[in-house]
């Protein structure tokens, strides 16, 4: 609720009114479903075009990008989905599936060595996870490492393989066996990306059936927006199984297929789902909500906490769950201290006032999640990196217009509460020194606080429009820039 006679004259000369502009959210969301879409018909090279395209919208964004991964896995590009699943890895490093998954990428390409490594990583960081125990004995029979492949297949649960390893050991020499692999590998084999459009860190396997783990890649490929997926084991969890000597079976009693046959037939079917049961995996895949008591907001590790207590404004793309006894209403932008009819941000991204008591969980999807404590001082932000804020401050949507592109729209906050940011990098701050203009490109821009500071939109390069335009601040304060890690 804004008070119109505390908007000040100085202020109403930096904002002009907003207008409402279709986001680049809306055209990221097509290219999204048009990608996902393509992919459950089984069309990896359209999918791949589109996802490229929505990645151009948002190129941090952690479901596009293990889609794209995906379809790449399918189209053979392996070093391609190899740097998507390593830059994935270095964004999200606490996520388990990733590492699994590039290991997947190095079963396919033939580098049994590079999946033993990766496997090895993730049962260091969990050496409960099942699945990478598993994949681990894989890569090792892959290598022709039959005795330490079967120990690895006994601790998944695997009792046929490691059966398989025994006859190997007992029958064939290991050369023969490790060669069995690479023909299988030829072929193209069922691989799920890691995220969905919810951000949810889950794992498929649960109360599916025999029929359901045999699905085809392109029917697992159709569900990659509804769940986080990790590949599993080709064989459903064995009772615990002692020594190697003591469970070692008769020649009677193995399966036909020969050793190498079984070994390349289990990594070829390596992302094949199985059951665990309903109690084993609810323990085991519990979602990582942040601790938090009162309101404001708690930053997790892949999840952020946003409590609501009163009222709060807040947007919701990425949310994966919520409690409480909360109602929401989509929020109008304000100009000179009045409501208008226009919608404060668009589609998924509508700023929404929550009015109750509750919780909110939202993932973090790549982006970088700031909370600061607003004190007297008014403050601006670029509208796109506002993501809540309590009700107790006061806000002011316009815009800065530009001549040659688009416009910049901000928002302005003043009074004192939390409000929390999105951005792509951690934002850092740089002084505004009077008599000395300062140019940010628009795209880095976050936000900026001090007295007297006045902004307008310039070329980058006054002879070349092109190449981007820039926010240019003359006063004395400190501005906050969106900086990526990789930049």
């Amino acid at each position: 609720m804004i008070d119109p006679r505390a908007t000040a004259k100085a202020e109403e000369r930096i904002f002009e009114d907003d207008d409402p502009d279709l986001s680049n959210n809306l055209e990221f969301d097509h290219a999204l479903a048009a990608g996902t879409e393509s992919l459950s018909h089984g069309k990896p090279e359209e999918a791949r075009g589109a996802l490229e395209k929505a990645l151009r919208y948002k190129p941090r964004n952690q479901r596009a990008r293990n889609l794209l991964g995906l379809s790449l896995f399918k189209l053979g590009e392996l070093q391609r989905a190899e740097e998507i699943y390593r830059g994935l890895i270095e964004d999200h490093p606490a996520d388990p599936t990733l590492r699994v998954n590039l290991g997947l990428v190095f079963l396919k390409s033939n580098s049994s060595a590079e999946a033993v490594r990766c496997f090895e990583t993730e049962l260091d960081l969990t050496p409960t996870h099942q699945k990478a125990q598993n994949y681990l004995g894989l890569a090792l029979a892959q290598k022709g490492e039959l005795l330490r492949a079967r120990e690895w297949f006994l601790k998944a649960g695997n009792e046929a393989m490691a059966q398989r390893m025994a006859q190997a050991l007992q029958q064939s020499p290991i050369r023969e066996v490790a060669a069995g692999a690479e023909e299988a590998l030829a072929a193209e084999q069922p691989f799920k990306p890691a995220v969905d459009e919810k951000g949810v860190a889950v794992e498929t396997g649960a109360n599916e059936d025999s029929a359901r783990a045999a699905e085809s890649p392109q029917s697992a490929a159709s569900e990659a927006q509804n769940h986080w997926v990790a590949s599993t084991p080709s064989q459903p969890p064995a009772p615990p199984v002692g020594n190697a000597a003591d469970n070692t079976p008769e020649p009677s009693q193995l399966p036909a297929a020969t050793p190498a046959e079984a070994v390349a037939e289990a990594v070829a079917t390596a992302s094949e789902p199985s059951a665990l049961s309903m109690a084993q995996y609810t323990l085991n895949t519990r979602l990582p909500i942040p601790n938090g008591d009162g309101g404001g907001f708690v930053i997790g590790a892949s999840e952020v906490l946003v409590q609501v207590k009163g009222e709060m404004l807040t947007r919701l793309d990425g949310l994966v769950a919520s409690w409480g006894q909360v109602t929401m209403k989509p929020e109008m932008k304000r100009f000179r201290g009045k409501a208008t009819d226009k919608p404060f941000g668009d589609g998924s991204r509508r700023m929404l006032r929550a009015t109750g008591e509750g919780r909110f969980v939202v993932a973090r999807e790549g982006r970088r999640f700031t909370a600061l404590e607003l004190g007297d001082e008014p403050a601006y932000f670029r509208e796109e990196t506002l993501f809540a804020f309590e009700e107790s401050i006061l806000f002011e949507n316009g815009r800065v217009p530009s001549k040659g592109g688009p416009d910049l729209h901000l928002v302005h906050l003043r009074g004192r509460g939390k409000l929390l940011l999105a951005t792509a990098g951690v934002p850092q701050a740089v002084d505004v020194l009077r008599g000395e203009a300062l140019r940010i490109p628009m795209e880095q821009l976050v936000g900026w606080h001090g007295p007297l500071i006045q902004p307008r939109l310039v070329a980058i390069v006054e002879d070349a429009p092109e190449m981007g335009i820039a926010l240019e601040l003359v006063g004395e304060g400190r501005a906050l820039l969106d900086v990526p890690a990789e930049k």
